[in-house]
């Protein structure tokens, strides 16, 4: 069984590797992680820290694709094992959701933005040290 430092460590190599094949040339930047939180916290305060959430950016100032670059995350995701969907645009926003494992991933790009943001969360792993 996985520990959830595995797990986010998985989480962030994962990211990192789809962010960079996205945009080529480029490497991601690790632009939230806070370690293991308690997803349940707001209900009661109480519990474990069970899942970890990291946020990675990548993007090439010079190149404005949003519906490439979230279309070549999805690819490369898809390389990877994970299940991919692309969904649909809104108001500018570009965005596909992906899983594998109990992992989650979701890929955003925006209409007019250079950057593109992929943000995942690890299953929920308890009773483990982490």
């Amino acid at each position: 069984m996985i520990t959830l430092t595995q797990a986010r460590d998985l989480l962030r190599e994962e990211l990192l590797a789809v962010a960079a094949a996205a945009v080529p040339g480029h490497n991601g930047v690790v632009t939230h992680d806070a370690g293991p939180v308690n997803p349940r916290v707001l209900e009661d305060g109480s519990g474990p820290a069970t899942v970890c959430l990291i946020t990675v950016e990548n993007g090439d100032p010079a190149v404005v694709d949003p519906r490439g670059q979230v279309a070549a995350a999805v690819a490369a995701l898809t390389e990877r094992g994970w299940q991919a969907e692309v969904q649909p645009v809104e108001s500018g926003h570009h965005r596909a959701s992906a899983n594998r494992d109990g992992f989650g991933i979701v890929v955003h790009g925006w209409d007019g933005e250079w950057r593109l943001t992929l943000s995942g969360q690890t299953p929920e792993i308890t009773g483990q040290p982490q």
